[in-house]
């Protein structure tokens, strides 16, 4: 659930409580460690409430006072976690005040600051009376609220603490100065020549932000700009290895034989050395010839649309014979002896006479070699989904070639990203300043919801590996090209950038169609666009003229063809 209203239950003897203390704790299998189960590993405590079994009925602790070892300031909740309708969402969250107040609608966060978010938190309540003063056992119940979470039931939204724990006292004088949380108190509890420079340090930090509120608001200020990082996952070699069996028939209830790593004997055998498992296949791996061989074939197939094999993903018994056997060897031979440098096996492509010749066909070849499978010609066929996109913002000059960074989305159509379009709500906040127009392989991707102008031109899903994409060409491409929102901004762009080209209408024309083809028009496409500008002018007025002849070079067949 993303939202939940939990009591916990014991029967106890401690009488006369003066504080209860929850820890949120962190652990390896909540999001980014915890102590929450966001996304971000965080989560909001909306209130906290003590009851007890009072003889004649159940009481409720009243609270004076409540302090926490961090206090975020009061913020609106973020789009991950908003109910169906986001503008009647007021719920806030911020300092440990808000879990003591009664208010659904303000909550206890640990979402401080990238530094601080994922470590062990904790707040100490104070009650205006001892709680459960009598002289009998009780059965006393420590209940946690938490409704900050979104309105679906999905990790995306949710945003519950993960894990933890309820302490009291019964000390006559409870208020901390200081709060600490579970892994500080580990540190101090440590001998002073045991303790890491890390613990010093996290030491250090704390009796600073406690020194002064002028030095805790100068330091939030701080840590408020730490980089906030990607998480990935990754695979944790286990002590004492699993024990690997063979299913009966398939059924996991019916264990056989156990088995051990291994690579099929007629292929050789892993490296006898002490390194760790995975790493010996890979060394194996790379001593096959088979992996030379389907690397090269990869690279061919991106620069001729078909590889030497024409199914890369199989290189079995069933896929067909290499087109030409002694090439994909000698490349293969080319590419282990300079140390798997894959820029010299792509220069070597580039540089050949095979992929620099003319890319034109006669009829006779067409018919003798339609697929040329013979490399008579030049490679010709639509670009993928990636560089369609970025070769129009390249012609418009609107695209950022950046490299590095995290990654960007583009605008999009809000209700791909709503059930039931998406399996579960997300979040899609359209980049602006110009990082929307960052390079294709940066455009985040769901894995169940694709960016739409990338799958119209064939962009496989993330659900699965792709290694041979098909290709289609089909009117929805065109329609993408004419209108999509990103497409048109590049018209627009394109566009302009020919107004204000120097010489004449002509000139102008040849100059965006260049950019586009990558060749100069001949009198006859000249005069169509030429044509098209005047009419467009008288009826729609300069810039549409200009974005008209724009849009229709974008959207030509060499616009999108490799040639």
């Amino acid at each position: 659930p993303t939202q939940m209203d939990n009591t916990f239950r014991l029967k106890t003897d401690v009488r006369g409580i003066t504080a209860v203390r929850v820890d949120a704790l962190t652990h390896p299998q909540l999001p980014r460690g915890g102590p929450g189960r966001s996304v971000d590993g965080t989560g909001a405590l909306t209130d906290f409430l003590v009851e007890w079994d009072a003889g004649g009925g159940t009481r409720t602790a009243e609270w004076r006072a409540a302090v926490a070892d961090v206090n975020a300031a009061e913020t609106p909740l973020g789009p991950p976690y908003l109910q169906r309708d986001p503008s009647k969402d007021d719920r806030v969250t911020g300092p440990i005040a808000m879990a003591i107040d009664g208010d659904n609608k303000t909550a206890w966060t640990t979402n401080v600051d990238p530094y601080r978010r994922n470590r062990d938190h904790a707040a100490v309540f104070l009650p205006v009376e001892p709680i459960a003063a009598g002289d009998r056992d009780y059965t006393l119940g420590f209940r946690v609220r938490m409704k900050h979470g979104g309105w679906n039931s999905d990790d995306n939204q949710n945003y519950l603490l993960g894990r933890y724990r309820f302490s009291v006292t019964t000390d006559e004088a409870p208020d901390p100065a200081v709060v600490l949380s579970d892994s500080e108190r580990r540190v101090l509890d440590t001998p002073f020549d045991r303790r890491t420079p890390a613990e010093e340090d996290r030491l250090f930090d704390r009796w600073l932000e406690a020194a002064s509120p002028e030095t805790a608001a100068r330091l939030a200020e701080i840590w408020s700009r730490y980089p906030d990082g990607e998480t990935q996952l990754v695979a944790q070699a286990l002590d004492t290895p699993r024990v690997t069996n063979v299913m009966l028939r398939g059924d996991f209830l019916s264990p056989g034989e156990a088995v051990t790593p291994g690579v099929p004997e007629m292929l050789g055998s892993l490296p006898q050395t002490d390194e760790p498992p995975r790493l010996r296949f890979a060394r194996w791996l790379t001593d096959n010839p088979t992996a030379a061989r389907v690397v090269v074939n990869r690279i061919w197939q991106s620069y001729f649309g078909r590889g030497l094999v024409e199914t890369p993903e199989d290189f079995g018994m069933q896929s067909p014979p290499p087109s030409h056997p002694k090439l994909l060897d000698w490349l293969a031979v080319e590419l282990a002896d300079s140390g798997w440098s894959l820029k010299h096996v792509h220069r070597l492509i580039l540089d050949s006479a095979t992929y620099r010749q003319s890319s034109r066909v006669t009829p006779e070849l067409l018919e003798a070699d339609p697929y040329n499978v013979l490399l008579a010609r030049g490679p010709r066929f639509r670009v993928d989904a990636e560089v369609v996109r970025d070769s129009a913002l390249a012609a418009a000059g609107l695209l950022d070639r950046t490299v590095g960074g995290p990654s960007v989305r583009p605008p999009a159509p809000a209700f791909l990203f709503q059930p039931p379009a998406s399996y579960g709500p997300k979040v899609w906040d359209v980049d602006t300043g110009g990082r929307q127009y960052r390079r294709s392989v940066y455009v985040h991707r769901f894995r169940s919801v694709l960016y739409p102008p990338l799958q119209a031109f064939d962009a496989p899903d993330a659900a699965a590996a792709c290694v041979r994409r098909e290709r289609s060409n089909t009117p929805l491409q065109a329609l993408v090209l004419l209108n999509e929102d990103q497409f048109t901004e590049a018209a627009v762009a394109l566009g302009r950038r020919m107004r204000d080209a120097e010489g004449d209408d002509a000139a102008k024309v040849a100059g965006g169609f260049r950019r586009v083809t990558s060749r100069t028009p001949d009198a006859g496409e000249t005069a169509v666009l030429l044509k098209l500008l005047t009419a467009e002018r008288e009826s729609n007025g300069e810039d549409a003229g200009w974005t008209a002849v724009a849009r229709t070079l974008l959207n030509l067949d060499e616009a999108v063809t490799k040639e």
